[in-house]
């Protein structure tokens, strides 16, 4: 595995997180980190950079240098075979049902929390976002957005104030029953429903007026 693989690998997977994380990184720029993220830590293949991105976005959207090491370091050691005649034990994310392991899952979660926003505050702010999201198949048939820009600008303050509603509001909707007190917030969690927006802005609504 050369350098040049393992850099593009955390290039990607650093993208990744700030789209997912509402935020944005240039090319130049998140190329700079992943050489300095390379060198600081020992990545030996392309599923390792994955696996440890996986692992330390459960504890923030963006990894750091150190949640990367030590996401990388318990990664290594759940995957060492332990010699032993006892059988081995299935490791099971305790987060699973609220916040999914998968960056795809969180995606749709992700989605799905900013249409039922969007549907809480009016019919038309959810008819701007059907129409702004608008988008195609291209030759290779993958889905692309007909106006990438337009996108970014309309989701980038509600992925904003999502953060700012899940907060304050997210653990007493149905969705969280169970969710650890200490495990962290965000965007992929599992998301509220509709009604539960619309108690969430009437209660930011009260407190303005206060």
């Amino acid at each position: 595995m050369t350098n040049e693989e393992l850099a593009t690998a955390v290039v990607n997977e650093l993208t990744l997180a700030y789209m997912q994380a509402g935020s944005h990184i240039s090319a130049d720029n998140a190329l700079n980190v992943a050489k300095s993220l390379c060198e600081a830590i020992d990545f030996k293949s392309v599923d390792e950079v994955k696996a440890a991105f996986r692992r330390a976005k459960m504890v923030t959207d963006i990894p750091t240098q150190r949640t990367l090491a030590d996401a990388l370091k318990n990664h290594r050691a759940e995957s060492t075979p332990i010699a032993s005649s006892a059988p081995a034990i299935d490791y099971r994310n305790p987060l699973e049902t609220w916040l999914p392991t998968e960056n795809i899952r969180r995606r749709i979660n992700l989605v799905q929390a900013m249409k039922n926003y969007c549907a809480a505050v009016s019919d038309a702010l959810y008819m701007e976002y059907c129409k702004t999201h608008a988008h195609y198949k291209d030759e290779n048939g993958k889905w692309r957005f007909v106006n990438p820009d337009k996108v970014y600008t309309f989701d980038t303050p509600i992925k904003d104030t999502l953060r700012n509603l899940y907060r304050k509001y997210w653990r007493k909707c149905s969705c969280a029953a169970g969710y650890p007190a200490e495990a962290p917030y965000n965007l992929g969690l599992v998301p509220p429903t509709v009604p539960e927006f619309k108690a969430m802005l009437y209660y930011e609504n009260q407190q303005q007026r206060a």
